[in-house]
């Protein structure tokens, strides 16, 4: 017996090395970027300390702030959808055999990469593909770029997001759905509730836990968007339709500044952090 519990010890042991790998790399990352947005870099010439400029010089951009605007939107639409078409379709596929034998078309688009289910949405958008067959119909109002439409564009990216994203949520409700216990519906049933109380009073409340699952994994990916955005427009027209996830790419990367873009990553970590910590206390204080 001894000597299985000492084998098991060293079975733990044997992950310290991938755990200390990952948790170097993971923490020095972290704190590389903290520092590095106190700093002015362009990658090449000798870092500059300026203090907290990168921050202010943030809240400053006009174009800092409309990525924040669109980051908010992104989040508030991105939840709202991915919550609520995901559970009435799986609301449908359990309640009609018909549907059930679609559940596996739902998922589809999410096996689909990202990148490629961008491209194809701007493809189809773009003056070369459905604007083309609006205008054999005669329908002159709708040909247009859309992606080249401020706000509009934002919109057409979420509904892309939410189409590849909705197959995932769905299986997830469905799996939640069928794990229900019967006899507390069964015994609202027999009390009389209606369809309406029995899934409102019943249901969903038995179903919060894969709702939590559903909502913090929209909500992460959600503030992280970024290659949807960058293939179907790379935050153009003119910077309009840029999220803090591309507006850390940009100023890094295309730009240059260094410290910029780790103010930025700072900034969306924090965000990210701040959030999820009010929504996982609030889910663990409600289920106490």
């Amino acid at each position: 017996m001894k000597q299985k519990e000492r084998r098991i010890n060293y079975d733990y042991f044997y992950l310290m090395p991938a755990v200390l790998f990952v948790g170097l790399f993971f923490i020095t990352s972290i704190l590389f970027t903290v520092r590095l947005s106190f700093y002015e870099w362009d990658g090449f010439s000798p870092m500059k300390f300026v203090g907290l400029s990168n921050y202010i010089d943030l809240f400053r951009d006009k174009n800092f702030l409309i990525s924040c605007r669109n980051t908010i939107i992104w989040v508030v639409c991105s939840l709202f959808v991915s919550l609520l078409v995901p559970l009435l379709f799986a609301i449908l596929i359990t309640n009609s055999s018909w549907i059930a034998g679609f559940k596996n078309v739902f998922y589809f688009p999410t096996a689909i990469s990202s990148t490629v289910g961008g491209i194809v949405i701007a493809t189809l958008l773009s003056l070369s593909g459905l604007p083309q067959i609006f205008k054999i119909l005669g329908i002159d109002e709708l040909v247009c770029d859309w992606l080249a439409i401020p706000n509009v564009n934002t919109f057409i990216m979420i509904a892309t997001r939410v189409w590849q994203g909705v197959g995932l949520n769905v299986l997830l409700f469905v799996s939640g759905l069928s794990n229900i216990d019967n006899s507390a519906i069964e015994a609202a049933k027999i009390e009389g509730a209606g369809t309406i109380k029995l899934y409102w009073k019943v249901i969903l409340p038995l179903l919060k836990p894969t709702t939590i699952v559903v909502l913090l994994m929209s909500l992460v990916n959600s503030f992280k968007v970024f290659d949807n955005i960058w293939v179907m427009t790379k935050g153009g027209p003119y910077r309009s339709s840029e999220t803090l996830a591309l507006t850390m790419y940009l100023e890094s990367f295309q730009y240059g500044r260094l410290g910029s873009g780790a103010a930025v990553a700072v900034v969306l970590t924090a965000v990210i952090l701040v959030v999820s910590y009010f929504n996982i206390r609030n889910t663990f204080k409600n289920n106490d």
